[in-house]
């Protein structure tokens, strides 16, 4: 068994929904997930994103520089529920503009 950084990419509208509803988030991040595994779509287009393993070693390497956000780990709680490695967390649009 490993640990894996598990990313998903998700419209202002479906962050809405989420923080609302988070057992409709965890769905939508699996059917994402399963469809992509399906299609394969070019990395820019992609809305579901893996680090593997290396999640712990790019936070360490981040936050050594200073990084302005925690990319790795999320900023906001999305869920008090554990999904796996702990409840999700998730960066604002501003957090995400922050970290460019």
């Amino acid at each position: 068994m490993s640990m894996n950084g598990e990313y998903l990419r998700v419209t202002p509208a479906e962050l809405d929904r989420a923080l609302k509803d988070p057992a409709w988030a965890l769905d939508l991040a699996e059917e994402i997930q399963d469809k992509q595994d399906e299609s394969e779509p070019a990395p820019s287009e992609a809305r579901h994103f893996t680090t593997h393993q290396t999640w712990n070693p790019l936070g360490f390497l981040l936050r050594r520089s200073a990084f302005p956000v925690d990319i790795v780990h999320g900023e906001e709680p999305l869920a008090a529920d554990d999904w796996g490695y702990g409840p999700p967390k998730y960066l604002t649009p501003d957090q995400v503009r922050a970290g460019r």
